[in-house]
This record gives C-alpha cells, structure tokens and sequence, in this order.
C-alpha cells in the first residue's frame, strides 16, 4: 500500500469498492487516531478488538494497521459495530460504538433496499451511485457525535504476538500450529481431523 494515500484511499484499496460500512469505519479509525493521539501501527502499538466482521472492519486494518497476522486485530463475534482501539505506548483505550440511527434515514434506507437486489435497470444503478454519492458526503462531513458514541475504556492488553512451531497433523498430514493442536492416542490432530474423528 503507498505510505501516501488518504485515509479513505487507503480503506478503499484495502477493500475494493466504496460503501457505507467502509466509510463508518474510516470515519471509526479517524476519531480512534485523534482521540488516542495515534498515527498508523508499525510493530504491535496500536491493538484493535471488533466485534463484527463486517466492511468497517476493512478499514480499520487498512487506516489503523491492525492485522490478523500481526495479531494485532481481535476478533470477538458479537455482530456489533463496536471498535475498542487501544494504545500500547500509554495504555489508553477507547470504545466507539456505531450509533443505529446513523445510516437509518431516508437515504440509507433507499441503499439497501437498491443493494439488495441483482436486478437493478439502468435507472435504478444510476440512481444507486446518486444514493452512493449522498451517504458518502453525509458520513463523511457530519461530526462524529451523530456518528457513534464513545468512551475511555479499562482494557487489559493482549500479549504481543507470539511464533509457535508447526505440527504435522497425523491424519491430514498439513501443517497445524502447535497451540490449535490436539493430542490424542493416535498422534497430533489438527482441529478439523480430530472433529471427524469425534463424529
């Protein structure tokens, strides 16, 4: 990614196309960053734990630098959007929750009800980029108290990273990290195979 970009040039080339869940999470990892006094994490200071796998998501790896494979971004599956970023350096940790009423006007209606269908005519598409076009400048320039709520937050700090050796699973015989292994009287299993043995 070019160090170069914009935020949101960033959260777009990260997840391909422009939508209102991506921009909420701009929007979530630009008041992170200036509420914590953060810029983009290098090695593990910034931490970011979602609690939905949806669009928004996207952007906060892309903005803020938290990746799986840095172990940096965790993963709570609540189907909330709901974002604690947390500041290593200082400790300092912030919850930004999505307010409902934020894309639940009139035009935020109209999107879904367009995106949800494939059988979209020519009017209808271009009248998809003008609803496109409203949310974007609407979630783009509001302030973000119509945005979400947010609140300093206690939070205790995951461990760094750690490098864990791979085990040979004695059933699939494919690379399986040692801390997701399960060892049984036959040997090693990775999770899947020691499942369908369980069955």
């Amino acid at each position: 990614m070019c160090k170069d970009m914009t935020p949101l040039e960033l959260a777009i080339q990260f997840h391909g196309h422009i939508c209102p869940g991506l921009l909420m999470g701009v929007r979530a990892s630009q008041l992170a960053m200036q509420h914590l006094d953060l810029k983009r994490d290098q090695d593990e200071d910034v931490v970011a734990i979602v609690e939905t796998d949806s669009c928004g998501v996207d952007a906060l790896q892309a903005i803020l630098g938290c990746t799986f494979g840095k172990g940096n971004l965790i993963f709570k599956d609540y189907g909330k959007a709901v974002y604690t970023v947390i500041n290593r350096q200082d400790g300092r940790a912030v919850r930004i929750v999505q307010r409902r009423s934020a894309s639940s006007g009139k035009t935020g209606q109209r999107y879904r009800e367009l995106k949800g269908r494939e059988d979209l005519n020519p009017a209808e598409k271009e009248e998809m980029e003008q609803v496109l076009q409203e949310l974007f400048e609407q979630l783009m320039t509001c302030p973000y108290e119509e945005l979400f709520d947010w609140q300093d937050v206690d939070v205790k700090l995951p461990p760094k990273a750690s490098l864990y050796s791979t085990l040979t699973c004695s059933n699939c015989q494919e690379g399986v990290m040692e801390t997701r292994a399960v060892e049984t009287a036959d040997g090693v299993l990775c999770i899947p195979c020691f499942d369908l043995q369980r069955r």
